[in-house]
């Protein structure tokens, strides 16, 4: 029974691991290769291409942290203070793929943020 036990629980340590997949349909381990720091204030702001699409890579998944203020984002169009995804800190939240992820777009509601972004690609 304890081998069930720590079986289980070793498995459940690897599926919430940022190195194992964590996107839908997903299935390959997920290695980081990149990462960056940024302010979000009063106008919509992107992910930086040149930090997540290097080239000959392309990243599968983005793992954001949120500090600071409140934000906003879509990966569909531009956020506004009033419209948009809100992501209260402090909060991580993962995006999946390269789309996605160059779509991305966040913007304050009333007080900068800081986004800590880390970068993914399949191993």
């Amino acid at each position: 029974m304890s081998c069930v036990y720590l079986l289980g629980l070793l498995l459940l340590l690897c599926v919430t691991s940022p190195g194992w997949a964590q996107c839908p349909g997903m299935t390959s381990q997920q290695t980081p290769f990149a990462r960056e720091k940024l302010t979000i204030s009063d106008v919509a702001t992107p992910l930086t291409a040149s930090v997540y699409k290097p080239s000959g890579v392309t990243p599968t998944m983005a793992v954001i942290s949120v500090e600071g203020g409140t934000i906003r984002y879509f990966e569909i169009g531009t956020p506004t203070p009033d419209d948009g995804h809100p992501i209260t800190p402090p909060a991580t939240f993962t995006i999946c793929g390269i789309d996605t992820i160059a779509a991305f777009r966040a913007i304050r509601i009333a007080v900068d943020a800081t986004l800590i972004v880390s970068y993914y690609k399949s191993k």
